[in-house]
């Protein structure tokens, strides 16, 4: 029963490792602001997320993010996630390439049908991502981008007498095509494809909304 309630939980929402601030990840580059706020959602067949992020950044350079989320697992409970990235943005030709890390943790659900049972998650990414702007008029551009990378999760499910944990790694990759308006306001829809999970292959659909402010350059 332990393993089967670590298996359905394990499917983790893509917010829970924000994303950064980036050409390279389909978001407005930190030339239009240094600093940059997101509103995340995510949706798998297990779970729901809402969250925010706060990031800085150099156009050309290191960047970096947190930010927290609430996640929702059907008929089990809810959960906090807390997330942060690094990454390092360089130019290649037209593309803008990073190699990005993040990790995430999550607190929850508590106290699963009243039985004193809790849940907790770790995860962490380490990959590359590549992305590239489309279009020269500055009221909109679009950004499309890809990215692969190894990913690690594991869930502890722990009750008042005993514990059980699950860990794996594997895969993963991501596809997200960026609106961004103005050159600060992006619009990103994305989908992250687990590869070889034991656990889960199923994808998580993301939605994006972000904008730059602070100093330009």
């Amino acid at each position: 029963m332990r393993r089967t309630l670590v298996a359905s939980l394990a499917l983790l929402a893509a917010v829970s490792a924000p994303a950064a601030a980036q050409t390279c990840l389909g978001l407005a580059s930190h030339s239009a602001g240094q600093m940059q706020v997101t509103g995340n959602a995510s949706f798998t067949d297990l779970a729901n997320s809402f969250g925010g992020t706060f990031g800085y950044g150099l156009p050309s350079g290191v960047f970096g993010k947190a930010g927290v989320a609430t996640t929702s697992y059907d008929a089990v409970g809810s959960a906090i996630d807390l997330g942060a990235q690094v990454g390092y943005q360089m130019s290649v030709g037209k593309a803008s390439v990073c190699p990005v890390a993040s990790l995430g943790l999550g607190m929850g659900p508590k106290d699963i049908d009243a039985t004193g049972s809790d849940l907790s998650s770790r995860q962490g990414t380490v990959g590359l991502a590549v992305g590239t702007t489309m279009g020269a008029s500055p009221r909109l551009q679009i950004v499309p981008a890809a990215g692969l990378g190894l990913a690690y999760r594991s869930q502890k499910f722990e009750d008042a007498t005993s514990s059980f944990s699950a860990s794996e790694t594997y895969a993963q990759a991501s596809l997200g095509v960026g609106l961004v308006f103005n050159q600060n306001i992006s619009v990103r829809p994305s989908v992250s494809i687990p590869l070889g999970s034991d656990l889960s292959n199923d994808p998580t659909f993301g939605l994006t909304v972000g904008m730059n402010f602070g100093s330009k350059r």
